[in-house]
């Protein structure tokens, strides 16, 4: 079993959630011998430990797409003309 916490907790997060959902989820927690913090903490310690990803920059990533299409017509009409020749 996992090693229990020392350190005083004395914060509290609410979260609102109809009588049914709360019923099953205390209901599978208590049935896997857990307690809903101990499962809760878990969730958070795991999501807080998540390598963040940056939200891309889409203009720039616009901005090279449109670079690259223009390099790709330049080699295009280089090829055609070579051919043509």
């Amino acid at each position: 079993m996992a090693k229990r916490q020392t350190t005083k907790l004395n914060n509290q997060i609410i979260v609102r959630m109809d009588d049914e959902t709360k019923e099953a989820f205390m209901n599978k927690v208590q049935s896997e011998g857990k307690t809903a913090s101990e499962l809760i903490m878990g969730w958070i310690r795991s999501y807080l430990a998540e390598e963040r990803h940056e939200v891309p920059d889409l203009s720039a990533i616009h901005q090279d797409l449109e670079n690259l299409k223009q390099q790709v017509a330049v080699i295009q009409n280089e090829l055609l003309g070579k051919i043509a020749a």
